[in-house]
């Protein structure tokens, strides 16, 4: 027990001397700590476009439509919109009925 006691004391020692390592090393070099944390936030932009922002745009995307083919329904309520598919006219009856 005593063995151990010892052990962590002398990693916890090991761990704030390279806490002071680092933060030696980052007031030496603040120029070099910011330029890595621009690259970390331009990566992470770009993560997010690729990922976060396509799926934002299939969402617009996915209501834009329904969003249009009401506003047609409501100008136009006899356009034939079999045209469109077998969804969108199921759509315009539901909102026929209502």
């Amino acid at each position: 027990m005593r063995e151990d006691l010892v052990k962590e004391i002398l990693e916890k020692e090991k761990l704030e001397e390279k806490i002071k390592e680092l933060e030696k090393t980052i007031s030496e070099h603040p120029n070099i700590l910011k330029k890595a944390m621009a690259e970390v936030a331009r990566k992470a932009v770009e993560e997010f476009r690729a990922t976060e922002g396509k799926e934002l745009e299939e969402k617009t995307s996915d209501i834009a439509s329904p969003t249009i083919i009401y506003n047609i329904f409501c100008e136009h309520p006899d356009f034939d919109f079999s045209i469109l598919g077998e969804d969108v006219v199921e759509l315009i009856q539901s909102w026929k009925e209502n």
